[in-house]
């Protein structure tokens, strides 16, 4: 075959990079950047004013500009009495020298919503896990559970490191979740809708590193914590712009409280029980119809996004029964549930065990259309967990945090990215 001359070749692809953040495809070629220098800044908006020339970017403190797009993205006015400003200047011509000082800047922004995007994006990419369930199905525990799991328990059992990306993503993980769930003892509050709470559109932003073995691989995984009630409806869903990170998701985790079931529900006897939830096979339904519109499948396409179900509060399940009734809905102690997974490493025979008594569980606890729904997903396993290990009294934990296997619907989801075992 003849040699390809240069003019013959095609050019290669531009480097996409889906923001962890705003969910913007971004070409990396054509992104901002922001100098380090801050006199930068100042030199900026002193020719801003000697020009007398009207700017978008020309705040009333003379040392910090006006930062438009991280403004919008955070729905605040760039134009109003408190936009978003920065100390450090921003270019937005896609070069990659400062053009006040003309040294090379190595802070990279996604052009959309001026966050960071990480050194070695081009090889790694960002893998978006999205936590989704109905109101009161208990996400922000498990989110707030799984990151103290994968940073304290997974990553020394993997081999890996997990650290988070920015400043805020500390100071959110400490302030909201950590500080009231760990030290105090107390019930997360209930998530804000994205339709009012500038915080629950800031996804948490962590690096998860395995640098041992062949071939050193690097994640960017990013937590939403989404209102239960944002996802009553496909209509909703798109009104909130939610549409953008479930259909460009790298894996979804779906949660189901049992006790929100109501074939379990009339039948388990505690206290303090919850009220019946929403019909969650027509929650999943309408996520399943977001994502083929998004991403233009038709009706009879499975949906290739892999989708990790997972039985919350499974912990109240595993009680002696009190009467027949009670039997019916329990885990007895044959279940495999009770099996532990074996460490450091991807245990599919565990997995598998698991998920198909889940599944059968599932069909018969919930419904058969929530099982068939679930099979719109090509790639999909169902998980038991338990976020806090026993049931809280009223908002306190009285005994304390005891997770129960919230990390394995995460091992199965690296999995399906790639990630075998690691010692």
């Amino acid at each position: 075959m003849a040699k390809k001359t240069d003019q013959q070749r095609k050019p290669e692809p531009s480097a996409l990079y889906i923001c962890p953040f705003c969910f913007s495809s971004v070409d990396l070629n054509r992104i901002h950047h922001q100098c380090t220098n801050a006199a930068c800044t100042k030199m900026f908006l002193r020719k801003l004013k000697e020009s007398g020339a009207k700017s978008d970017y020309m705040s009333r403190n003379l040392e910090e500009e006006i930062d438009v797009e991280n403004s919008i993205f955070l729905g605040k006015d760039p134009a109003g009495p408190s936009p978003v400003t920065t100390k450090n200047h921003i270019i937005r011509n896609q070069s990659t020298m400062c053009d006040i000082c003309g040294r090379p800047t190595y802070r990279r922004l996604c052009p959309c919503c001026h966050n960071p995007i990480p050194q070695g994006a081009e090889d790694d990419g960002s893998t978006v896990f999205v936590v989704l369930g109905p109101k009161g199905v208990g996400k922000s525990h498990y989110i707030a559970v799984l990151i103290n799991e994968l940073r304290n328990s997974f990553s020394p059992e993997f081999g890996a490191t997990m650290s988070p990306a920015t400043d805020k993503t500390t100071l959110k993980y400490r302030d909201m979740y950590y500080k009231r769930l760990y030290e105090e003892g107390r019930k997360l509050a209930p998530t804000l809708s994205f339709e009012g709470s500038r915080e629950s559109r800031e996804p948490m932003i962590y690096y998860l590193r395995f640098l041992e073995g062949a071939t050193p691989r690097v994640y960017t995984l990013a937590f939403f914590d989404t209102a239960g009630e944002d996802l009553d409806s496909a209509d909703k869903m798109m009104d909130l712009n939610l549409n953008s990170f479930i259909s460009r998701a790298s894996g979804i985790v779906f949660l189901v409280d049992p006790l929100q079931v109501p074939y379990i529900h009339t039948r388990i006897r505690m206290d303090n029980k919850p009220p019946q939830g929403k019909n969650v096979a027509d929650m999943l339904s309408n996520i399943a119809t977001i994502i083929r519109t998004n991403n233009c499948l038709r009706p009879k396409d499975q949906i290739g996004i892999p989708l990790a179900v997972a039985l919350t509060k499974s912990d109240v399940l595993m009680k002696m029964p009190e009467n027949d009734e009670e039997d019916s809905i329990l885990f007895g102690p044959s279940s495999s549930i009770y099996i532990d997974r074996e460490r450091g490493k991807y245990d599919k025979i565990n997995f598998d065990q698991i998920s198909a008594e889940i599944e059968e569980y599932m069909r018969r606890a919930v419904s058969e259309a929530f099982t068939q729904t679930v099979k719109e997903f090509s790639d999909h396993s169902y998980f038991a967990v338990s976020s806090l290990g026993s049931n809280p009294l009223g908002n306190t934990l009285t005994r304390g945090i005891s997770p129960m296997r919230v990390e394995d619907p995460f091992i199965w989801l690296l999995n399906r990215e790639g990630q075998e075992e690691r010692r």
